[in-house]
């Protein structure tokens, strides 16, 4: 569309640009051959530079460092593309993609534009004037202007593209933070990066961001080693490179397929045409997947015309890199089940390559500050949805806390510093594990959340949880912890993406096809969900969880912590490490339910539905029984036990004060004693995340709404009776316990207040949140007068409610502050004055 307008604009200069004015333009630069004068032809202006042929011939000046760009084709589509070719170790990945636009340049006199094509809004009339109509009635998106240095009579030209390849195309300088910009003094084309190939043109950039020293340093600041100053040799300034590829599009023989929410892909292509009929729905959905063919489409069985291949980067160090490329390869046997054989190969990428090619599909390792999340995207054809290139990132530091985790459940170094065999072991099949998820999203598949529902091993694609088992002795054991291999659900979408039906079949019979693909499925009990967030409606879609019961997967856990923080001790950390770090070894065992607790919590109120579509057969959305409900209730109440909260002395003795060289972190609990540990902290963080899950606010709603639905549902005064019932009712502890008691009561205190107050809750939830603290106070009130209490709980339960104007918000009742503090962000230290925080958790 954008070029049929841009062709209105040339025809109106076709006669302007045949006059000699127009050719003897004034003309400033490199491109300038002099003040005034004939443009030269592109041999002439490119006698003495070095040329790159290939998809767009370049020709790069060594004197000034300028790039040019060789255009022989008008008003021809080609792909756009962009990504990161170097990282900041905190925020921006080496290998991020930005997903690429259709493009294509035109001319307008002595003017070459470089226009994106709107994809997203189509019409497929065919009449002449309702395609006008449409195309004026959304705007262009000219992204780049050039001035033609050299032309040929053939109507070829050259455009001197430095300052379009050169301008903050990924938007640094606002990632980096506030005050950065970007100084082109600094910047300048990598010429060596600089590549052609016959399908794609590849342009690298070194740009370089200063700021003025005073501020933060990026990424939100900080305090201490913290953001860019962690990271960068100059928090100031900083360098970046970016890769731009011009690709020339695929040909017009891929064949789409219509994306079907059921089946559980990762992303997919829309566009509307507002020309459909009245009655259909203007939106197209297309899959995003690679094009693969059979080479005997007739057999049920079939090598493809060309595999998919993928390469593992030789940055990744052993035994990590042949994990990965083991665990990638996982994929064949789908493809395999698919009707596919040799259809999706792995191997390390070749020396010398270059990883930012079109022509490899790559599984990158990337360093970072900090572990992080990884991912997997791809650059694909915004018309079809045929991917063209994908890039697989794995950030760095997952491998680490994982081991950290297998540290902090078997203290394994009680005779020396050599590690359980489970150790790496475990470490290495999480590996595989995250290799086959990232790259599962590359060929198509999204998060399944609810296929731990389906038992072990349903999706590589959920977010597994360690598995961890107790054998017949008792003890923990780790070798089960993640799966070996693709689930069956996997499977089932890669049959779903690339399923190849014979010649004969006319698209109803492809249709049937893939619905008996999806109905197979669902008569093995599959389905696809996805995760929603912590208020989540959905009893199984869940992030991080094990087991189709989450209530006795979290009872069953809840023993499995019990033996391991039994265990736990200093032989946790190998022998001459500080004793400061046992700290850090001891935040995954203490928390290694938290994600359980949540999964648990989506039964409260939840309802077991599915992307249903009318005459599927499936469920629609069912509330989970009250049964359920109940259970579920009960298992979360039992973490908030001060006896199985309290940390033992054995413990507390070990933790010394933290030196300076090893200050907390967000993967640190955080509390009241300044830097010795304060043993209530982990306390208030297991407990905040406990009524979290329990007292969020969009689950309590649908709790009033499906009690009233159903009076054999829990209501919300049965939860809240509940919960306080099991804390602030519970019989009065002694020692650390009672201190341990003091801080859960006082965390769901805090959490009615907010209840009670907050915008998201109805007037009736309010409401039984204010009636609550109202008895609170009339209990804390009797309690504080109780002489067989201990002086210290009498002085908890006369000041819950003081007039302080904090805490839990005084006589008034007014909304209290959160009773812990999430984690700050991956390259953040905790803020200053903070003493309440949740230690990061995920990724794992």
């Amino acid at each position: 569309m954008i070029r049929s307008r841009i062709r209105r604009g040339v025809s109106a200069v076709l006669l302007l640009t045949a006059l000699p004015g127009i050719a003897q333009r004034r003309a400033t630069g490199s491109d300038a051959p002099n003040a005034a004068g004939p443009v030269p032809t592109i041999a002439q202006r490119t006698a003495s530079l070095e040329k790159k042929d290939g998809f767009f011939p370049i020709y790069y000046e060594a004197k000034t460092a300028h790039l040019f760009l060789e255009i022989r084709e008008w008003n021809k589509q080609f792909l756009y593309a962009k990504h990161s070719a170097s990282g900041t170790g905190a925020g921006v990945n080496r290998g991020a993609i930005q997903q690429g636009q259709v493009v294509h340049f035109s001319r307008i006199g002595p003017k070459v534009m470089l226009a994106a094509e709107n994809e997203r809004w189509i019409t497929k009339s065919g009449e002449p004037a309702q395609e006008e109509a449409f195309r004026d009635g959304f705007p262009q998106s000219i992204i780049g202007g050039f001035t033609i240095a050299a032309e040929d009579e053939n109507g070829a030209v050259l455009v001197d593209a430095t300052d379009f390849l050169m301008r903050d195309a990924l938007g640094y300088a606002s990632r980096l933070g506030t005050g950065f910009r970007l100084d082109s003094s600094r910047s300048s084309i990598i010429e060596e990066h600089t590549k052609n190939f016959p399908k794609n043109t590849e342009i690298e950039t070194l740009l370089t961001f200063g700021k003025e020293p005073a501020g933060g340093f990026g990424f939100g600041g900080g305090e201490g080693a913290s953001g860019l100053a962690a990271v960068s040799p100059d928090a100031n300034n900083v360098s970046l490179s970016i890769r731009q590829s011009l690709i020339e599009l695929p040909d017009g023989n891929y064949k789409p397929r219509l994306w079907d929410q059921r089946a559980g892909q990762l992303v997919n292509t829309v566009y509307s045409d507002w020309s459909k009929p009245l009655g259909e729905s203007r939106e197209t959905h297309l899959i995003t997947r690679f094009r693969l063919v059979k080479k005997n489409p007739s057999a049920e069985v079939s090598d493809p015309v060309e595999p998919i291949r993928y390469y593992v980067d030789r940055g990744a160090p052993e035994p990590i890199r042949t994990a990965l490329l083991e665990g990638a390869r996982w994929w064949s046997d789908a493809f395999l089940a698919a009707g596919f054989s040799n259809a999706f190969k792995v191997e390390l990428l070749p020396e010398g390559a270059d990883p930012y090619d079109i022509r490899y599909n790559v599984i990158m390792w990337v360093p970072e500050e900090q572990r992080g999340y990884s991912n997997g995207a791809c650059i694909y054809d915004p018309r079809t949805g045929e991917s063209i290139k994908c890039e697989v990132t794995l950030t760095t530091g997952r491998e680490r806390q994982d081991y950290l985790i297998t540290e902090a459940l078997l203290s394994p170094y009680k005779n020396g510093d050599k590690p359980d065999p489970q150790q790496l072991a475990m470490v290495l099949q999480r590996m595989r594990h995250l290799a086959a998820h990232e790259s599962g999203h590359t060929i198509g598949l999204g998060h399944n959340h609810a296929s731990s529902a389906f038992g072990l091993g349903g999706s590589v694609d959920d977010y597994p949880f360690p598995n961890i088992q107790l054998d017949a002795k008792g003890n923990i054991d780790l070798t089960h912890a993640y799966q070996p291999g693709l689930g069956e659900w996997d499977k089932l979408t890669v049959n779903y993406l690339y399923h190849q039906f014979p010649p004969s079949y006319t698209p109803a019979q492809e249709k049937a096809g893939l619905e008996k693909i999806l109905q197979d499925g669902m008569k093995k009990g599959m389905y696809f969900m996805t995760d929603n967030g912590p208020s989540t409606v959905h009893p199984h879609s869940s992030q991080w969880d094990n087991g189709p019961d989450s209530a006795k997967e979290l009872d069953r856990l809840w023993k499995v912590r019990s033996v391991a923080m039994k265990n736990f001790s200093d032989a946790a950390i190998k022998p001459g490490r500080p004793m400061a770090e046992l700290e850090d070894t001891l935040v995954p065992v203490y928390l290694i339910h938290r994600y359980q607790v949540e999964a648990a919590a989506q039964s409260i109120a939840g309802e077991d539905w599915r992307y249903a579509v009318r005459g599927d057969g499936q469920q629609v959305a069912p509330m989970v029984s009250p049964e359920a409900q109940r259970a579920a209730l009960k298992s979360i109440l039992a973490t908030l036990n001060p006896a199985e909260l309290t940390l033992p002395e054995s413990i507390v003795a070990l933790m010394p004060p933290r030196p300076p060289s090893l200050p907390r972190t967000r993967e640190s609990f955080t509390g009241y004693a300044g830097d010795a540990f304060d043993p209530v902290a982990p306390v208030r963080a297991a407990a905040t995340i406990t009524l979290d899950a329990l007292l969020d606010p969009e689950r309590v709603v649908r709790l009033t709404q499906f009690h009233a639905r159903d009076a054999k549902m829990p209501s919300l005064t049965e939860l809240v009776d509940a919960t306080i019932d099991a804390t602030w009712k519970v019989p009065a502890q002694t020692g650390l316990a009672e201190e341990s008691k003091f801080a859960i009561d006082y965390a769901v205190l805090e959490h009615l207040q907010a209840l009670s107050t907050s915008s998201d809750a109805t007037p009736e939830v309010k409401g039984i949140a204010q009636q609550a603290i109202a008895k609170l106070r009339s209990y804390a009130a009797d309690q504080a007068k109780n002489e067989s209490l201990s002086p210290e709980a009498k002085a908890f339960y006369a000041a819950a409610f003081a007039p302080t104007g904090g805490g839990a918000g005084g006589a008034r009742g007014g909304a209290a502050a959160p009773a812990v503090t999430p984690a700050p962000g991956p390259g953040a230290r905790r803020p200053s004055g903070d003493h309440n925080q949740i230690p990061a958790g995920a990724p794992i």
